[in-house]
């Protein structure tokens, strides 16, 4: 037998426990007589980048007195990948360590979002498929399957999955029942457990090959559980099949930000646009235009920053993010920075218009706004934030409820009267455009009231023009490449 040492190179996440699976890993080797030696270097915060962890296994008899052991992952020269999600095993594809003829691939299947694919113009994330695509076509043997999903199922970390996956596998000489008494024997012993024999076997049968029921089950309106329920399932279920799942889950949105009606509103337009649209094509029109527009309507205005702002289930995403204790005290800290723009947006119609035109009342009210930094866990911000939150109870009176109707009708009638489907589904993709606060918000809004007027005034008429004009719009923060696509002769139509 070769006395070349197996190489082993692991991805995860902070909070992962990819220092308790490498730890794992030395305890396994050491118990079935072998030598692992690892090191680390630690990923940046935010989800920037992974820590990466590099192993070396070699058996005692091999090694010899003073054995020579690498401290550092070369390319081309790893036996084993071992990724917590498969972002990470794209990078490790791209940086080379991924190899045809050498590497097992094993990871996640699942996704966590980067600061990069958050805070993109448009949909900035990774194409998934593509990343699974290259991972089957660049390494030996490629191990996925959804071990994140696995492992919240029993309660634990992800460590204990992937320590599965990487015995179910057997990509180490190593007894599975050696792995399994490390695992039993660390804490937490009977999630542990649990999350290891599943994933073991989940690896066993499953070389990047979808098992049976990894396709999600087709969406089933549920029965009315309330007097809410019963009035709205029954018009969405009136509604075709194939738009069922993003009606209920728009009508759902729609009655937790404002009301039954606000809901009701949003449904009689999806009927519009089921009459604009067609079967043959699965009812894509109005599935597209229907989501968006849900979001639309539920735009984020001040009431329901505040509103989001004080649901209980965000406290619990902080404490389970920052890993704090149940009975740990925990002060939260947040930036705000509110602009006249917002004020007046709460205020009466009237009211709000004098102020946003009034320039002695804009400077007195800039003086008093601007960024600050609040505690949100004290009693007097709750305090503030209900009140804030109580201003949707009078929303549809607000300048800012106003406005962005405007422009939302503006949209949808576009949508609704274009001259062929193909132009109105260009259209309906562009409610995605529409994102963000402040000076974001207000260019994108911008830009696509310019694409409407552009189609109002005949200036844009196929969804070539459409697209290129959205295109232009997303791919830059600033308004260069936009204006240069609406240059003459559609410089008309700028509104």
């Amino acid at each position: 037998m070769s006395n070349r040492p197996i190489t082993m190179l692991i991805a995860a996440l902070g909070g992962e426990g990819g220092g308790v699976l490498t730890n794992w890993l030395i305890e396994v080797a050491d118990r079935s007589g072998w030598l692992c030696q690892s090191t680390s270097l630690a990923g940046v915060a935010q989800r920037t980048g992974a820590t990466i962890y590099y192993l070396e296994f070699i058996r005692r008899e091999d090694a010899g007195a003073d054995p020579v052991l690498s401290l550092f992952p070369s390319q081309g020269d790893i036996d084993i990948a071992v990724t917590s999600e498969i972002a990470e095993a794209g990078r490790m594809l791209s940086r080379g360590f991924v190899s045809p003829k050498r590497t097992t691939l094993i990871s996640s299947d699942h996704r966590v979002f980067g600061i990069t694919e958050k805070s993109a113009i448009t949909d900035g994330a990774i194409d998934t498929p593509m990343l699974i695509e290259l991972a089957e076509r660049y390494s030996k043997r490629f191990v996925s399957f959804n071990v994140d999903t696995l492992v919240k199922r029993h309660g634990t970390v992800i460590s204990a999955g992937l320590l599965g996956a990487i015995a179910g596998a057997g990509v180490l000489p190593f007894d599975k029942a050696i792995f399994a008494e490390i695992v039993a024997g660390n804490g937490a012993s009977t999630a542990n457990m649990a999350a290891f024999e599943d994933s073991f076997l989940t690896a066993q049968r499953h070389d990047g090959i979808p098992l049976e029921g990894d396709e999600p089950a087709p969406f089933i309106l549920p029965e009315p559980s309330s007097e809410l329920g019963a009035t709205l399932l029954p018009q969405i279920a009136a509604l075709p099949p194939a738009i069922h799942e993003v009606c209920y889950h728009g009508a759902q949105r729609l009655v937790d930000y404002q009301d039954l009606s606000y809901a009701q509103q949003f449904l009689v337009r999806v009927v519009r646009l089921v009459e604009r649209d067609s079967a043959a094509g699965h009812y894509e029109l109005t599935s597209e235009a229907a989501r968006w527009l849900a979001l639309w309507m539920a735009f984020e205005d001040v009431p329901r920053v505040a509103q989001l702002k004080l649901r209980p289930e965000r406290e619990a995403s902080i404490r389970e993010e920052v890993k704090a204790a149940p009975n740990q005290l925990l002060k939260v800290t947040e930036f705000f920075h509110p602009r006249v723009e917002e004020v007046a947006a709460m205020l009466p119609t009237p009211i709000g218009r004098w102020l946003v035109n009034s320039a002695i009342s804009r400077r007195l009210l800039t003086a008093v706004l601007g960024p600050r930094k609040l505690r949100t866990d004290t009693i007097a911000t709750q305090l503030v934030l209900r009140g804030l939150a109580s201003v949707r109870h009078w929303r549809r009176a607000t300048l800012g409820f106003y406005l962005e109707h405007q422009m939302i009708d503006r949209w949808f009638n576009a949508v609704i009267g274009a001259s062929d489907d193909a132009l109105a589904l260009a259209l309906a993709d562009c409610g995605r455009m529409v994102k963000g606060y402040g000076a974001t918000r207000h260019r994108t809004t911008t830009q696509l009231m310019a694409i409407i007027g552009g189609v109002e005034g005949g200036g844009v008429s196929t969804s070539e023009q459409v697209r290129k004009l959205y295109s232009a719009a997303m791919t830059q923060p600033d308004d260069q490449l936009f204006q240069i696509a609406l240059s003459p002769p559609n410089k008309s139509f700028m509104v």
